[in-house]
């Protein structure tokens, strides 16, 4: 019976049996994009429902691909984002990463978490209209500028984040780096740590703003 359905409709089934309240690291991945349900011993209980649904065919694994890069939010700072490009370039190494992996996760990622160290986060900033232009079905984007490693990732879900939709500030900011928001939405993750997040955004006014709007500045005067 299930071979008889529309592939359209087993691709919304499969969304569905993803987990999308819990991110995907895929620094943790590179090599295995989505996880292998015949291969790959996976810990998190998380997909433990799409490694199931995923193994019964050929069929519902290539539709399940689609469905977890769809339904995943996944964790892709600046500097994945050029190694998922590298890769997609050598040879040598779409052997360990299947390219049609790829073509996969910049066709259907809908949601992002782009991680902007602090360290970094003025210039790391100037990355998010590469996202948009590479992703080609992206709806949210997450920006994580308070990140104090840009190697280890906590949980976005932990409860000591809350997520923040972007201010209009931020919103202009953004469009004048370039982002469009016909069919993006932009949030923030902010510490609940009341100190912290106070340094997060003594960073983002004295730091990032400034740089952003004058990087906006400097378009429009080449514009002009």
């Amino acid at each position: 019976m299930l071979a008889t359905l529309p592939s359209e409709i087993i691709s919304n089934i499969l969304e569905y049996v993803v987990n999308g309240d819990i991110p995907s690291n895929l620094s943790k991945i590179i090599k295995k994009i989505p996880p292998d349900p015949r291969r790959d011993r996976v810990e998190s209980s998380d997909i433990t429902d799409w490694i199931i649904a995923t193994s019964i065919s050929r069929r519902l694994r290539s539709l399940g691909r689609r469905a977890y890069f769809a339904q995943k939010p996944l964790i892709i700072s600046p500097k994945l984002l050029d190694q998922l490009h590298q890769i997609c370039n050598q040879s040598s190494v779409i052997e360990e990463v299947e390219d049609d992996n790829l073509i996969l996760l910049f066709k259907h990622a809908r949601h992002i978490i782009a991680p902007l160290p602090g360290c970094s986060a003025a210039s790391a900033f100037l990355t998010l209209p590469r996202y948009q232009a590479d992703f080609a079905n992206l709806r949210m984007l997450t920006l994580w500028p308070g990140l104090r490693s840009p190697e280890v990732y906590p949980c976005p879900e932990d409860r000591t984040l809350t997520r923040e939709p972007a201010t209009e500030e931020i919103r202009g900011l953004l469009q004048g780096i370039g982002l469009d928001f016909g069919k993006l939405r932009v949030e923030i993750l902010y510490s609940r740590k009341e100190g912290i997040r106070r340094e997060d955004l003594r960073q983002m006014q004295t730091s990032v703003f400034p740089y952003l709007r004058s990087v906006g500045l400097q378009k429009v005067r080449r514009i002009r």
